[in-house]
C-alpha cells in the first residue's frame, strides 16, 4: 500500500510513500491514475561501466545525499552510471553514482559496448522501462529491500521490477519514446 503526499496549493508536489514497495502490475498503473498522469516510455541512452563484485559488499548509491543502501554479493554487478559520451555522472560533491545489479538480472538488462573506465567495462542497456514523473520525489521500499529517497524524480518499471530514479540522472541517462 502507498500514499501520495501533495505539497503546495497551486501547482502541488506530489510525494510516493511507499513501506512496502509497489507492485508491477496493478497497483503500478493504478498509480499513474491517481497521479492524474499517463506512463511514459523510456529507454536509456546513456551507458554503465560495470564489474562483477568478488566479494561481499556495501554499495552506497549517492545523489547529492543517500539515495538508497544494498548489499552486493559476490557475482552481483557493480554498476556505475555514464552518461552518452561515457564519462561518469558525478553528483554535486563529486560522488558517482553507482548501484547494485543482482548477477541474474544484469545479462537481461545490460550487453557490452566498447570501452572501459576506471568503474569496469563499459555496458548498454537492452531494453526500456515504463516511468511515471513524481515532482515531490519518492521513499519507498526498493525491491532489493532498502529505502530508496529523492527529492525529486521518477518511479520505473523495469519487467517486474519497480524502484525511483533521481531527476537528475534519470533526465541525463535516458530519453522519452516518441
Amino acid at each position: 500500500m502507498y500514499k501520495i503526499l501533495r505539497n503546495g496549493t497551486l501547482r502541488p508536489k506530489l510525494r510516493l510513500v511507499a513501506a512496502e514497495g509497489i507492485d508491477a502490475g496493478e497497483e503500478y498503473d493504478g498509480l499513474a491514475v491517481e497521479l492524474g498522469t499517463f506512463i511514459k516510455r523510456a529507454r536509456k541512452v546513456g551507458f554503465v561501466a560495470a564489474r562483477k563484485a568478488e566479494a561481499a559488499q556495501v554499495v552506497v548509491t549517492l545523489w547529492n545525499g543517500v539515495e538508497t543502501t544494498n548489499a552486493a554479493q559476490p557475482g552481483d554487478w557493480i554498476a556505475t552510471n555514464l552518461d552518452a559520451a561515457q564519462a561518469p555522472l558525478r553528483d554535486q560533491a563529486g560522488n558517482a553514482n553507482r548501484y547494485v545489479i543482482a548477477a541474474e538480472r544484469f545479462p537481461e538488462l545490460y550487453e557490452p559496448a566498447l570501452g572501459q573506465t576506471e568503474f569496469g567495462e563499459v555496458y548498454r542497456a537492452k531494453g526500456e522501462v515504463d516511468a511515471i514523473y513524481l515532482s515531490g520525489g519518492f521513499l519507498l521500499k526498493a525491491p532489493w529491500g532498502e529505502v530508496q529517497e529523492a527529492e525529486d524524480g521518477y518511479l520505473l518499471r523495469n519487467g517486474k521490477d519497480v524502484y525511483g530514479n533521481n531527476r537528475e540522472t534519470f533526465e541525463r541517462t535516458y530519453e522519452f519514446r516518441a
